[in-house]
């Protein structure tokens, strides 16, 4: 919102809308919520840096899936 202020743009609210409609349209489904959540987790107690990137990936997909979904 200051963003938007400062920059007398809509943009930044734009965007903050989006993103969490695409949070909002994860957390509908649950088996896709679930996922999001396991992957996420994961990714963040992850032993490795490749075992993180693969986790991080799921939860990408499954963002840009629900972004995609809110945005079209």
């Amino acid at each position: 919102m200051a963003e938007a202020i400062t920059t007398g743009r809509v943009q930044p609210i734009r965007a903050f809308v989006a993103h969490w409609a695409a949070v909002v349209e994860i957390e509908r489904h649950p088996a896709t919520a679930q996922a999001y959540h396991r992957a996420n987790s994961l990714a963040n107690h992850a032993a490795t840096v490749a075992e993180c990137r693969e986790h991080a990936v799921v939860v990408a997909e499954l963002y840009r899936a629900a972004y995609a979904a809110v945005t079209e």
